[in-house]
């Protein structure tokens, strides 16, 4: 699309089949805004939501884009979306946005429910593992959104610690989904003001997660340095127990960056110190938010095989990555996070082309090479670059079936929007 108007983007909602309230949230806006495209369908939105709208376009299914297609072609979408069921809706809808935004209701201060609520909204998104990125992202924005409006709202001291929590959560998990779709310039910025919330809400356990976050990028980034610079900074303001644990793990990720493996045996034997203080002070951050904001077992043992990895040592990143996948493999099918378990899986295989093991590196690529392509993020994709670039490397150059994975998983990356960090 050159270009969206409102008639164009009713069209879109049409063809998926949502309402207004179920539209807005899928874009992660305001349900007035398209409410407003429905009542005037010669407006252009801003370019904040022409690239929301282009993004949601990229990502429709084949089904949804033939409809949307099919409405188009058809002349529905130049006669506009206002036939009688759409018009009675966007009454209801705006009726019901109206009151909702009453400025009586905003005058009289902030009901509890409405930060409780919040609260339990943001929980469940951090414990959905298997969404995908920008479903994610946008959720994770409307909720950031509705706390920031409540902020604006109240003075009291409480409730704005409250609301401020909220909204560091949300960023923070829109900096980690923004990694995921290969904005990484954006998720450093909003990684930072996650930060800064989380500070203002005097929240150390949050404050200290965030810094993890940064650290984590800038590993990805390749800049060791500078993830061991956001370490010291986060371990000053670390509660003991679970936060400092993890805060070790992804340190020994950025000493093996730094090809120190006496660093990494270092660190991660110093985390076993935390993980004792853990068992007796419960984090929380981890136990009443949980999901991307809890560590545990499983994530412990994946930064360690990864860590391990960048050493090259196959023997130990496989027996951490399989044990990582046992922790993963033993939660309920709902909660098991895809995106963890892929980017183990193909850890597995890079330590088994270490060991020189072919055929178990092709066995733990079988599942991540049939996730489709919405489910695929630039973590994942980082991950297959590296095998294929181990796979044109001794003693595998000259393997026939070695080459054969490797133009797999070249078609996989070919047909991936989310490109790997360079």
């Amino acid at each position: 699309m050159d270009q969206w108007t409102g008639r164009l983007a009713c069209a879109l909602q049409a063809a998926a089949g949502m309402t207004n309230e179920g539209f807005a949230g899928w874009l992660g806006i305001a349900v007035r805004t398209v409410a407003y495209w429905h009542s005037r369908p010669e407006t252009v939105p801003g370019t904040a939501n022409q690239e929301v709208l282009s993004a949601a376009f990229d990502r429709l299914s084949d089904a949804v884009r033939s409809r949307f297609l099919h409405h188009l072609n058809s002349g529905a979408g130049k006669e506009g979306s206002l036939s009688g069921g759409h018009a009675v809706g966007d009454v209801v809808s705006d009726a019901a946005d109206a009151i909702a935004n009453d400025s009586l209701l905003s005058s009289i201060g902030v009901p509890h429910e409405s930060i409780e609520a919040l609260r339990q909204d943001m929980a469940l998104l951090a414990r959905s593992g298997g969404m995908a990125a920008f479903d994610t992202f946008s959720s994770a924005r409307r909720l950031r959104d509705e706390a920031r409006a409540l902020a604006e709202r109240t003075r009291r001291p409480g409730e704005l610690a409250d609301l401020f929590v909220v909204i560091g959560q949300g960023a923070s998990l829109m900096a980690s989904t923004a990694f995921d779709l290969g904005h990484w310039n954006e998720s450093a910025a909003l990684a930072r003001a996650a930060t800064q919330y989380a500070d203002l809400a005097g929240h150390a356990s949050l404050k200290a997660w965030t810094y993890g976050l940064q650290m984590t990028l800038a590993n990805w980034r390749s800049e060791p340095d500078a993830a061991l610079s956001y370490f010291e900074r986060a371990m000053r303001a670390a509660p003991d127990g679970e936060p400092r644990l993890r805060l070790r793990y992804i340190a020994a990720r950025s000493h093996a960056l730094l090809d120190d493996s006496e660093a990494v045996a270092a660190v991660l034997d110093a985390a076993q110190r935390d993980r004792e203080a853990a068992e007796g002070r419960p984090d929380e951050l981890a136990t009443s938010t949980g999901g991307e904001f809890a560590f545990g077992d499983a994530r412990a043992a994946a930064c360690a095989a990864a860590a391990w990895l960048d050493l090259r040592n196959g023997d130990q990143a496989a027996r951490y990555a399989r044990k990582a996948l046992r922790v993963y493999e033993a939660l309920p099918a709902v909660r098991r996070p895809y995106s963890q378990i892929s980017g183990t899986n193909i850890d597995v295989a890079a330590a088994h082309l270490h060991m020189r093991d072919k055929d178990g590196a092709a066995e733990a690529l079988r599942t991540v090479l049939e996730l489709p392509p919405h489910k695929r993020n630039v973590s994942l994709t980082g991950r297959l670059a590296r095998i294929e670039r181990l796979l044109i490397e001794a003693p595998w150059s000259g393997d026939a079936e070695a080459r054969q994975l490797g133009e797999r998983i070249a078609v996989w990356l070919s047909e991936t929007s989310a490109r790997p960090l360079t």
